[in-house]
Order: structure tokens, then C-alpha cells, then sequence
């Protein structure tokens, strides 16, 4: 049960990741969860070449998620970004990208900011501490079954359907460029569950 303090740091955490960020491109306020949204999304990205799957998280999930590992700026600044990558090589974590650490373009933000997607896995743009392995209970959290070498977990969010679809496509761009498509299973994860009870 969301308790008042609660909700107060993560409506403060909303405030810093949507100002801290500097300008987030096409964000769009979310009042529910929109089922045709999510599904013209997923309909875009859904690729025959690719093992793509897709989830929506709810509140429980997401927070369950965000607070796997016991540090505050994690739970109330990065883990809360709205759009986020990860790259698992089995349990261990060797990627992870935030949309705070992708520098901005005219229309969106350029995930390959200093050509870290250039090489597979890509070049992490959060450092990888000891305690972040705790990510790799995303498995358990929502229920991933997936046995590929590499394991690709992306949050997005209609929210910022632009940069989630850039997000996306720059991990099947990596994938196609690489050499790694065969390797590696995406899971799509939509958080529009946690944010519209912000």
C-alpha cells in the first residue's frame, strides 16, 4: 500500500527526471492506461527478425523493480526513468542506458550518443556497480523466461512514445549491425501502470 511520503518522493522524482533531464521530446500526459495506444506501439516495433516480447507492468511490478536495490538516488532518480535499456548476458548486467544519459537532437534524443551502440553489447552509459547484478530479478519480477545468451530489457512508455520507439529500434539496430540478432531476446516493457498513478 502507497503510503503519502511515498508518493511524494516519486512525484518529486517525476519532477526531477522531467526537468533534471533537461526538455523529454513529445512528452504526452498520461491519465490511464490506453490499450489501443499500447498496441499501435507494439504493432510498430514487432519485427519477424527479431525475438521480441512484450509486457505491461503494473504499479507493483515496476516498484518491486525500482526498489531491488536498497540505494536512494537509484529508487528516486534513475530507476524511474521513463525509458530505460538494459543488456544481460545470462544474470549479469553489462549495458545500461537511461534516457538522461542521451544527448538531445532537434526532434529526439540520440541513444547512441558517443557511438556507445556501435559495438554489441554496447558501451554502458551508467556505470555498472556490484549491486546493480540485483537487476537480474527482473527475471522473477515478471516472470521472463527467456533462455537466449543475451537477455534485452527495454521500459518505455506511452508517455514519451517517440523516445520510446527510438529506444526500440536503436537496440534492433545494434542487434542487425552486429551481427547478434540470433543472440539476444528483447522484452518490451510498458510502465504506463506505475506513471498514471503518479
Amino acid at each position: 500500500m502507497k503510503n503519502k511520503s511515498h508518493i511524494a518522493i516519486l512525484c518529486l522524482a517525476i519532477a526531477i527526471l522531467l526537468t533534471g533531464c533537461g526538455l523529454l521530446y513529445g512528452y504526452k500526459p498520461l491519465k490511464q492506461f490506453d490499450q489501443k495506444d499500447y498496441d499501435l506501439m507494439i504493432t510498430s516495433v514487432l519485427d519477424q527478425d527479431y525475438k521480441i516480447s512484450h509486457i505491461v507492468s503494473d504499479y507493483e511490478q515496476f516498484d518491486a523493480y525500482r526498489t531491488c536495490i536498497q540505494d536512494s538516488l537509484w529508487q528516486h532518480q534513475t530507476a524511474v526513468q521513463p525509458v530505460q535499456i538494459l543488456y544481460f548476458k545470462k544474470d549479469l548486467l553489462r549495458s545500461y542506458h537511461i534516457n538522461c544519459t542521451a544527448k538531445g537532437g532537434l526532434s529526439n534524443l540520440n541513444w547512441n550518443t558517443d557511438q556507445r551502440f556501435e559495438t554489441f553489447p554496447p558501451v554502458s552509459a551508467v556505470p555498472i556497480t556490484p549491486q546493480m547484478q540485483n537487476l537480474s530479478k527482473i527475471r522473477d519480477i515478471y516472470g521472463i523466461d527467456d533462455d537466449s545468451e543475451y537477455l534485452i530489457v527495454v521500459f518505455w512508455t506511452n508517455m514519451l512514445p517517440k523516445i520510446s520507439r527510438s529506444a526500440i529500434e536503436t537496440v534492433k539496430t545494434n542487434l542487425r549491425e552486429n551481427g547478434a540478432v540470433n543472440k539476444a531476446g528483447i522484452v518490451l516493457v510498458n510502465t504506463d501502470k506505475f506513471y498514471v498513478t503518479l
